[in-house]
């Protein structure tokens, strides 16, 4: 070899490297050493040595011609290329300057700290993935020289060996994404959303553990290398521009190496997946748990300090930003609670249970909470390095578990919420939003239906541990600083009140009786308690379709009242309360209606502002519901107890229910006479409105006594009746019967009336007197007839012989045993009116003073009655033999008006003036 020039030899190792004879030019260069360099020897091999031949074939060579030992070629002939070996020296120089053989640097000009054998071997595994896309064969290739220089394992260990299991060891099922120099141009989060991503497409498939192996696998050793391309990026900006830049400015996101992206990529994730979130940290112990596959120890535990506590930091803020409320999710966060703890050596969390008045928790220090803001809670600042709620502390950990406990005791409670609403409403929240999720919450307990009292304590227990933290503050207190819990803000009195209505609203009446009704500890004042029973009792009234007590929310109302009568004997409220389930109780038997066909409601008693008009709808729906009186008057005294009066109506419960009883009685009486029953209201109007001039209580002066005014309502009702007529028409003795009933209605009507009504009363008066005189007249004609008729056909008598008619009127009347006097005149019955008027208005009068003298002047005018009348008022309306010591009702009457008509409108009917004797 030693007669071939320096042309002929590069272009005989060129010939050697194209055919890839690894021992022919081990050789060539063990002969010419000194005319083939190191650095022209890698390059040859760089350019012609074909990238599909097998490293294993030459990486021993490489071995030696970097250590610089002596070459021991295994051949003794190089073999011989006429092509090259007969040019002459000017076409062998000729063809060498058009090899165009590649530089070491220019691959990989980016490195500037690395030799040309890196720099051979790094360029060298490009090409071979380019050509053949086997990174296998870059591993034959680079692992034996790693420890030849830091740069080289630190490239290899970062790049090759991240594509290198995931194509090949992780996931070979898939199909090559990224060739080695696409990989490697990957930044920040493409890099580690494409190493990540196929573990995250595997979601929850048997709890498997690709995530914390990808993240051990790949993102760690790809992390490991972060720093090398960091400078490489900052060589390039200088490259670029002549400003000096000053590297790795905090931004207050934690570490800015490649950490800070895995953290952002499993904050992001927590939001997609939290379960997978819970599964990386509980199966990756962050930036110090990184598998170089033994090509490096990985970090050092000085250098990932920061990168630790930023991961620690993550996993808070994944707690904050999460959505899922299952409990699965409450354990995932208890999981990473304790991964966090660990992480940063403070104590472990509480275990993960509900929590009540037992358990210990701690109190955070205000300092703490007042160094929280809202905006901390942004996810964009979860992950924000001095943010308070996320940076690991003792604080900030105590303050976790607390939420946790209480996210795990509202999701026993039926109300899941999430860390962060959690903190929100505890911190932030007001007093009101604080109730409504309060609200909210028994809510859903009432609609569990859950019927033990042992459970119902227990959620009390846990309701209170939910309020204070079992911690005592001074809740009626404006000041709500030094307060924690997350329903702190509500005052203990009005949050005791709410369990109490949830209680009775449930029906568990024994167990709010043993709470609220213990003399040796009251939570709220008796008062309050009392209240609070009216007012769910009142609501479960008004929840009720149907007023029996028997069903419904009667029923309810009635067993809440039961159960707290004894311990309110006094309490006017149910009283009320009482009063209105009885007169709900008695309507439910009748039919009523409301109007366009809405049927009766219980609630309908507390919304009319006049309940008594409901017994005129009872009596107008349901026939002769007229002939229930008491029962009808029952109902309007309990709707008079029942209803409150008006402000301005200041009249006693007696004197309210004397005027409803009127009232109904007049209703009653008008729904007879509606229905044709006369005689019923004839017996109630003279069996129950006997009272002359009633006077009723309509209010009460400032100095405390009843205000009297006349009744309006009796002498009405009573004048009503007494201008009935009949629907039917009827003759004879029942027509006159029905008349002098009527004129003793209306007799009644002037006993009862004030006398400016007195005119209208005497003008039907008058009217029933004319028709009278007019039957009495027709009767007493047709009884003459018929005598007549009996007298000419007297036995043993002649046919057609006239009888004296002188005799038949000397004759005595053979049926004149029920003899009466004629009906008294009008100004007969002034004057005897006038005559009792003086003895009523003066009762101290001598009897001889002088005072108008009334006679009972009997009238000539006699009649017989064609029937037999029955009754008290029928034997009242006849005269009998007694004579002289017998009044009659129409004396009672003109005993009553004459003194009214004498001086108002008497002279108007022609009445004669008092005369004095």
């Amino acid at each position: 070899m030693g007669g071939l020039s320096p042309a002929h030899l590069i272009l005989k190792a060129v010939h050697l490297a194209s055919d890839a004879d690894i021992p022919a030019f081990r050789l060539l260069l063990a002969t010419a050493a000194e005319t083939l360099p190191l650095d022209l020897v890698l390059r040859i091999l760089l350019t012609y040595l074909p990238e599909g031949t097998e490293p294993s074939l030459y990486t021993d060579f490489l071995g030696e011609l970097v250590l610089g030992e002596e070459l021991r070629p295994s051949h003794d002939v190089i073999p011989l290329h006429p092509s090259t070996d007969d040019l002459s020296e000017t076409d062998a120089q000729t063809q060498v300057r058009k090899l165009h053989l590649l530089r070491l640097a220019g691959a990989i000009e980016r490195f500037n700290d690395s030799d040309s054998f890196t720099s051979f071997l790094i360029s060298k595994a490009y090409r071979i993935e380019a050509e053949t896309g086997s990174l296998p064969f870059l591993q034959q290739l680079l692992e034996p020289f790693l420890d030849h220089s830091e740069f080289l394992r630190t490239w290899a260990v970062s790049t090759l060996l991240p594509l290198l299991r995931l194509d090949y060891e992780y996931y070979p099922q898939n199909l090559p994404t990224y060739s080695l120099e696409s990989f490697e141009k990957l930044e920040g989060r493409l890099a580690i959303n494409a190493l990540l991503s196929p573990a995250a497409r595997q979601g929850n498939e048997n709890q498997s553990a690709e995530l914390g192996r990808d993240l051990r696998g790949l993102v760690g050793p790809w992390t490991y290398g972060e720093n090398l391309r960091k400078r490489s990026k900052l060589d390039r900006r200088r490259s670029s521009i002549s400003i000096p830049l000053i590297d790795n400015v905090g931004d207050g996101r934690g570490s800015s190496d490649g950490w800070s992206y895995v953290n952002e990529w499993i904050l992001d994730l927590s939001l997609r997946d939290f379960s997978q979130a819970v599964r990386a940290f509980e199966q990756w112990d962050g930036p110090l748990d990184v598998d170089c596959g033994g090509w490096d120890d990985g970090p050092k535990i000085n250098e990932a300090i920061q990168s630790m506590t930023a991961y620690a930091q993550t996993g808070l803020a994944a707690i904050y930003a999460n959505h899922d409320i299952s409990d699965r999710a409450l354990a995932g966060v208890h999981s990473i609670l304790e991964q966090v703890s660990r992480l940063v050596h403070l104590q472990k969390p509480l275990p993960l249970r509900a929590a009540d008045a037992a358990v210990p928790a701690d109190l955070v220090t205000p300092e703490y909470l007042q160094s929280l803001s809202q905006a901390h809670l942004l996810f964009n600042a979860l992950l924000y390095e001095p943010n308070p709620l996320t940076k690991p502390s003792k604080s900030s950990l105590e303050w976790t578990n607390l939420v946790l406990i209480s996210a795990t005791t509202l999701e026993h409670l039926g109300h899941s919420m999430t860390c962060k609403s959690i903190t929100e409403l505890g911190l932030f929240g007001t007093s009101t939003e604080q109730m409504a999720v309060f609200l909210k919450i028994l809510h859903g307990l009432q609609r569990a239906q859950i019927r033990e009292d042992k459970s119902w304590a227990k959620i009390r227990q846990q309701l209170l541990w939910l309020r204070d933290w079992s911690h005592v503050f001074n809740t009626d207190d404006s000041s709500h600083d030094a307060m924690q819990g997350i329903l702190c803000k509500i005052g203990k009195t009005e949050f005791e009140l709410e369990i109490l209505r949830t209680l009775l609203t449930c029906a568990r009446y024994k167990l709010a009786i043993d709470l609220y009704c213990s003399p040796v500890f009251q939570p709220v004042s008796a008062l309050q308690v009392e209240r609070a029973v009216v007012e769910v009792a009142l609501t479960a009234y008004d929840n009720a379709s149907n007023g029996n007590r028997s069903r419904g929310g009667v029923k309810k109302a009635s067993d809440i009242l039961a159960s707290f009568n004894n311990y309110f004997p006094n309490a006017e409220e149910l009283k009320r309360l009482s009063a209105l389930l009885s007169a709900s109780h008695a309507l439910s038997y009748y039919t009523l209606t409301l109007q366009h066909g809405v049927p009766f409601q219980p609630v309908n008693i507390r919304a009319l502002p006049d309940p008594i008009s409901l017994i005129r709808k009872v009596l107008s729906q349901n026939p002769r519901s007229y002939t229930k009186l008491e029962d009808l008057l029952d109902i309007g005294k309990h709707l008079e107890r029942a209803c409150e009066p008006q402000q301005k109506d200041s009249r006693t419960v007696e004197d309210r229910q004397l005027r409803a009883e009127r009232r109904i009685m007049a209703m009653a009486i008008d729904a007879a006479l509606q229905e044709n029953d006369f005689d019923t209201a004839y017996s109630y109007i003279i069996n129950r409105l006997t009272q002359p001039r009633s006077l009723l209580p309509t209010a009460v002066s400032p100095r405390g006594t009843p205000i009297m005014t006349e009744d309006d309502i009796s002498w009405r009702a009573a004048y009503q009746a007494g201008c009935y007529l009949p629907l039917d028409k009827v003759n004879g003795p029942s027509k006159l019967r029905r008349l002098e009933q009527r004129m003793e209605l209306l007799s009644q009507a002037l006993l009862l009336a004030p006398s400016s009504a007195f005119e209208e009363i005497l003008i039907t008066w008058q009217r029933c007197e004319k028709d009278m005189n007019v039957l009495v007249a027709q009767e007493n004609e047709a009884e003459e007839k018929w005598d007549d008729n009996g007298d000419r056909k007297v036995p043993g008598g002649f046919f057609g012989e006239d009888i004296d008619i002188a005799m038949q009127k000397a004759r005595e009347p053979t049926r004149g045993a029920m003899n009466e006097e004629a009906p008294m005149g009008l100004f007969d019955v002034a004057r005897g009116a006038a005559a009792a008027i003086g003895k009523s208005a003066f009762p101290l009068r001598s009897p001889g003073s002088t005072m108008p003298a009334v006679a009972h002047v009997k009238s000539s005018h006699t009649r017989s009655l064609s029937i037999t009348s029955t009754g008290t008022s029928d034997q009242d309306s006849l005269s009998g033999a007694e004579g002289e010591g017998r009044v009659r009702k129409r004396d009672v009457v003109s005993n009553m008006v004459t003194g009214g008509l004498a001086s108002g409108i008497g002279w108007v009917l022609g009445a004669p003036p008092v005369r004095k004797e």
